[in-house]
């Protein structure tokens, strides 16, 4: 497209969209962003945690942090996504559907690098941040406006 078209083609999708059809809306990427921050942070405090735990030097946090943050950033966005996609679906269902692939990715994780005995500590602050991700993408339904008699 050419900057003329694309102007043109702004003004005909209307004032009340925020983005080009077929891209992600305002809400989703809110989602999505929200989950890799919660997936950043839910790194960082394990990685803490485990150099807390081994008593060792901290070069043991920084390997966990190094290695575990790109696959806690997908699975943060991923899981974002998959929670602003079921946002209308009920409480507990949402729950189990994000709590389970992010403690499957964190078993994976740590598997991978046979540190099997630190996973139910971990395992605590990433069933937190899946619990927060789906009370911050729940769907609330809008209150009627109040009407005077």
């Amino acid at each position: 497209m050419i900057p003329g078209e694309l102007i043109y083609f702004y003004g005909r999708i209307g004032s009340g969209r925020d983005s080009i059809p077929g891209t992600m809306g305002r809400q989703s990427s809110n989602a999505v962003g929200f989950g890799g921050m919660l997936g950043f942070f839910n790194t960082l405090f394990i990685a803490i945690g485990v150099a807390t735990y081994t008593h060792d030097s901290f070069g043991v946090g920084i390997l966990v942090f190094m290695f575990g943050i790109i696959p806690g950033l997908v699975a943060g966005m991923a899981l974002g996504a998959f929670a602003n996609a079921t946002a209308r679906l009920d409480v507990w269902l949402r729950r189990l559907l994000l709590c389970v692939p992010a403690v499957g990715v964190l078993l994976g994780m740590a598997e991978l690098f046979t540190v099997g005995e630190m996973f139910l500590p971990a395992a605590i602050p990433t069933i937190v941040c899946a619990l927060i991700l789906e009370r911050n993408t729940r769907y609330v339904a809008p209150v009627p406006a109040a009407k005077a008699r």
